[in-house]
């Protein structure tokens, strides 16, 4: 079992339960790859939602898990140790991201998912999803779609870890998050940032007093301000330069135009 229990529901409160309140904006919901009555199929699936604490593991290394959970608010990591207690975060969880996506051909995780913040998370039943990908084209190049997009992200931090120095890991992930997160159209943009340098570290391969660091350059160059857990980037143009970042492996240009297109589709 996942390290999240699931919550017991009486049937009066399924009766009033519409899950696309949960699973709006989500990264399922937003797939150009689904028509109307997929998105239907999946918003029916899902069984329960529910509220986490922050610092709290959802999934514990080594656990089964029965469950598909999507992140709906709030922000986590996924992260593994080695014997001295040393920990790697490896996958960065904003809104919208499924927490555990391989759950749905591996039993067994290889990693724990903890939470930054308060986090709400909605379960979509392993055996229920796998059988909805079987049923639906456009569900199962979702699925393939969500996990190739976590590939290219790994290849781009395995890169910032091998060749990027350490003022471009912290510029690149920066852009990385503001373009996850959908904060885009200007060139000065603040966004939630409740990220430790710790956790930065953790995450970059850097020690806390290099995150300090990285990040007073970047105040110093005026390209980022930080305020009461909120990330202001000055000039996303010149930001982007230093960090050699090029957005087109996050592939968001989709998800914005179906974004569009089922709005007008509810509306």
């Amino acid at each position: 079992m996942t390290g999240v229990a699931c919550p017991q529901s009486s049937g009066s409160d399924r009766s009033g339960y519409w899950p696309s309140r949960h699973l709006l904006g989500t990264s399922l919901w937003q797939s150009p790859f689904l028509a109307k009555e997929e998105r239907r199929a999946l918003e029916k699936a899902v069984t329960w939602s529910k509220q986490i604490d922050i610092h709290r593991d959802l999934i514990s290394e080594t656990d089964t898990a029965d469950n598909l959970l999507v992140v709906a608010s709030g922000w986590a990591y996924r992260y593994s140790c080695v014997s001295d207690g040393g920990r790697q975060l490896t996958a960065l969880l904003v809104p919208g991201d499924i927490a555990n996506l391989d759950t749905l051909l591996f039993d067994r995780l290889a990693y724990s998912v903890r939470t930054v913040t308060e986090v709400n998370i909605v379960a979509l039943p392993r055996r229920r999803a796998l059988a909805l990908a079987d049923e639906h084209p456009g569900i199962a190049r979702t699925f393939t779609s969500l996990a190739m997009v976590e590939n290219a992200i790994a290849s781009k931090w395995m890169l910032s870890l091998g060749r990027r120095t350490a003022y471009a890991r912290v510029a690149h992930l920066l852009c990385e998050i503001a373009v996850r997160l959908g904060i885009e159209g200007s060139n000065t943009i603040s966004f939630p940032f409740p990220l430790r340098q710790e956790q930065i570290g953790d995450l970059l391969g850097l020690t806390l007093i290099h995150v300090n660091r990285m990040l007073q350059q970047l105040r110093a160059e005026g390209l980022i301000e930080t305020c009461d857990r909120v990330l202001t980037i000055r000039n996303v143009a010149a930001l982007r330069y230093s960090a050699g970042f090029d957005p087109a492996y996050l592939h968001m240009q989709q998800a914005i135009d179906a974004t569009t297109r089922i709005r007008a589709e509810v509306a």
